[in-house]
């Protein structure tokens, strides 16, 4: 090491522990104006301790930096051959395996556990449970049910929406975006409790008073939950279109808007529709907070009461959803082969 940044660095050291000797008195002038006789005592041992503490690392700064400096030095060589075997590490192939590791790891374990429900040996009984239980059929067919409705309640909002803020307010974009983002910011628990006091029994729509109210009510909360995603997936398939010419040559032909959408907009973004789609039905599938606050026989809640009174159940139950969601997500990548790669020549 250079004598000379040796040098630099223990003048920058000795301005740190100035500095620190400065805090340290004036913290102390604090605490003596605000505390009485006993407190202005232990007020002064602290300090004086805190200020040996400072003027033993400068000292021990100063008396073994020549030291460190000549280790420096002698472990150049080493240090040279370390790099140049660091060089030829894959290191993109071993984050991508630390990564994997520490992922899957966990899975494996909570798929090696869920087989051992027989103290014989490894059996699949836990998942026959599940897979035979009529409660399981029952809750996760509701749940498709309504995330298949969330989806199509979403798309009639979410692609005419999309597409006239492109088409004619493109101004309103940041506006539509920050609002299509507040159900990231609002909590579940929050937003089902809006709900709640606003469509209540004593309420001028009082949805909560049936079952079929509540279902249309627990539809429009998943609505919103899926909306930030549901929104930017359509939004990035109007980006891969020309949607200004299109809109232009079908009216030409004596289209209408809702002709221009359905049989024109709508085929072209079909990947990005399908991508939002099953995005929402992956949030359908695991969600347990609105489910349960409007009391609807769930998938999510579901799968909160199983952990509750089983032991071997609950690991066969999330390797499931873990299948469903990665499933969900292939079906994304596998769809996005698909999409339109020329970027539209209008933002």
């Amino acid at each position: 090491m250079n004598p000379s940044l040796i040098a630099i660095w223990q003048k920058g050291f000795f301005r740190a522990a100035t500095a620190g000797v400065v805090y340290v008195v004036a913290d102390l002038v604090v605490r003596l104006l605000e505390s009485n006789l006993d407190e202005i005592v232990d007020a002064l041992v602290a300090t004086l301790h805190d200020l040996l503490v400072v003027v033993a690392i400068a000292v021990v700064v100063t008396v073994f930096s020549p030291v460190i400096a000549r280790v420096w030095a002698a472990t150049a060589t080493f240090r040279a051959a370390v790099v140049k075997v660091g060089a030829k590490v894959p290191w993109p192939w071993v984050a991508f395996a630390i990564g994997a590791i520490y992922f899957f790891l966990p899975l494996a374990a909570t798929f090696e556990f869920s087989l051992r429900i027989q103290r014989t040996g490894y059996s699949f009984l836990a998942y026959t449970n599940v897979l035979q239980s009529p409660a399981f059929q029952q809750t996760f067919t509701y749940s498709i049910l309504v995330g298949i409705a969330a989806i199509v309640v979403g798309l009639l909002i979410v692609v005419p929406a999309a597409y006239f803020v492109r088409l004619r307010a493109p101004q309103l974009r940041p506006i539509i975006e920050f609002v299509t983002l507040l159900p990231l910011i609002i909590p579940p628990i929050i937003l089902v409790f809006g709900y709640i006091r606003l469509y209540s029994s004593s309420s001028i729509l009082p949805l909560t008073n049936s079952d079929v109210g509540t279902n249309i009510l627990l539809t429009l909360a998943y609505v919103a939950l899926a909306m930030p995603y549901m929104y930017r997936a359509v939004d990035t398939g109007l980006r891969t279109i020309d949607v200004q010419t299109l809109t232009e040559a079908a009216n030409i032909l004596g289209a209408n808007t809702a002709t221009i959408l359905i049989r024109v907009i709508f085929p072209n973004i079909i990947v990005a529709v399908l991508s939002g789609a099953f995005l929402t039905l992956a949030i359908v599938i695991g969600e347990f907070t609105v489910a349960s606050l409007l009391n609807r026989p769930a998938f999510g809640v579901y799968m909160q009461n199983v952990g509750a009174n089983r032991a071997f159940e609950p690991a066969a139950l999330a390797v499931i959803s873990f299948i469903i969601t990665w499933a969900a997500m292939g079906m994304i990548q596998l769809l996005a082969r698909f999409a339109p790669k020329t970027a539209a020549r209008t933002d």
